[in-house]
């Protein structure tokens, strides 16, 4: 038996669009993506649509039957109602519409609505054999508009990756109003024409296999993009280490190595004046209070390296304990004074936080040494 070109061309939308169906599935099964679950479940249910839309192509009947296409035709518009839930779906969780707020995410959210009102409805409709083809009609020609200003707004608001969807719909929407259109023109002729035995869904099933390409690019482009995000981000992570490492080796090198150097000199002043007591003593009172420092500055580098205290209350906390014990055998009497009981929850990093306690502590340092005063209060 000879088979048409017609029928060449259905199977092998028919079968892309399984293949298709299942590579987005496993893709889906791998990375846990939900673009990838509802663009499968979109071209499987418009493999679907092709069984139950074009039985005469897959199945021994009648297409002039009614009864013999009863049971097909019962599925046809739900289905194809479904398949747009689907899509509708994808094009949210590929742009990331689900997670911001505004008008565009209540017209694809409503869209949803309407998508899954019309399945049901068209079901309830078909299964009482109501006919309702002009209002069919009517309502995929007011879709239009609403579809077309859709791609308007994506366009305008310039959504990262919105390029493809709205290349993908326009081609998506010419093919299904072309199709709508030889619908219209096809019911107007009697049955069992020769013209009524046209395929009126090629158009719209060329254009969605030219949109199964764009998007298969389109998703593959986005799992590159967030890829190569990924592996700059881990670029940066290691650049941050290197800078830290380099920090807190300046640190140790200022903080603790000048005081060493400080302990060094003067132990080795000690040893030479030997016949001097008062020098000697004066030396050690030295090294004991620069011995304190660097037990200090050792303590603040550590401090500042554990991302614990990246929290306000810790800073605070650990100023003020510094503060008791910086006043504790002097002539000033310091005081830790809490203005707010709920202290907000900010996030201090470890650099931030060290010149932060300098700052503080040169303060308390100007307060003891040069303010004369008799008490310092901390807030």
């Amino acid at each position: 038996m000879q088979i048409s070109w017609e029928y060449l061309f259905v199977y092998f939308f028919e079968s892309i669009g399984i293949f298709m169906s299942v590579f987005f599935f496993l893709q889906y099964y791998i990375l846990r993506r939900k673009e990838y679950l509802y663009y499968a479940t979109y071209l499987m249910l418009l493999a679907i649509y092709s069984f139950v839309a074009l039985p005469e192509y897959y199945f021994t009947l009648n297409p002039n039957d009614p009864e013999a296409v009863y049971a097909y035709d019962l599925f046809k518009r739900p289905v194809q109602y479904l398949s747009s839930t689907a899509y509708t779906l994808f094009v949210i969780y590929y742009l990331g519409l689900n997670d911001i707020k505004g008008k565009l995410r209540i017209i694809f959210r409503t869209l949803l609505y309407v998508y899954v009102t019309a399945a049901l409805l068209s079901f309830v409709l078909n299964y009482f054999r109501v006919a309702y083809n002009p209002y069919y009609f009517l309502f995929s020609l007011i879709l239009l508009p609403v579809q077309l200003y859709v791609l308007v707004s994506l366009f305008r608001n310039r959504i990262p990756y919105s390029g493809y969807i709205i290349w993908g719909s326009i081609i998506t929407i010419m093919g299904s109003v072309s199709s709508l259109l030889l619908t219209i023109y096809v019911s107007n002729y009697p049955a069992g024409h020769p013209i009524r035995e046209l395929n009126i869904f090629m158009p719209a099933q060329f254009c969605i296999l030219i949109d199964m390409f764009l998007y298969a690019i389109a998703l593959q482009k986005k799992i590159a993009d967030n890829e190569r995000s990924l592996i700059n981000a881990a670029y940066q992570r290691q650049q941050a280490i290197l800078l830290e490492r380099e920090r807190i080796i300046a640190d140790l090198h200022d903080d603790v190595g000048g005081g060493l150097s400080s302990i060094r000199m003067m132990s080795d002043l000690m040893v030479r004046q030997q016949t001097a007591p008062e020098k000697q003593a004066h030396f050690a009172e030295k090294i004991s209070k620069t011995s304190r420092e660097i037990a200090q500055r050792m303590h603040t580098i550590i401090w500042s390296l554990n991302e614990e205290n990246d929290k306000l209350d810790n800073f605070i906390e650990y100023v003020r304990q510094f503060g008791m014990s910086y006043f504790e055998n002097s002539n000033v009497s310091f005081t830790y004074e809490l203005l707010s009981p709920d202290l907000p929850s900010v996030q201090i990093n470890g650099t931030l936080r060290k010149n932060l306690f300098l700052v503080i502590k040169e303060a308390f340092h100007n307060i003891l040494k040069h303010a004369e005063a008799s008490k310092a209060v901390f807030q």
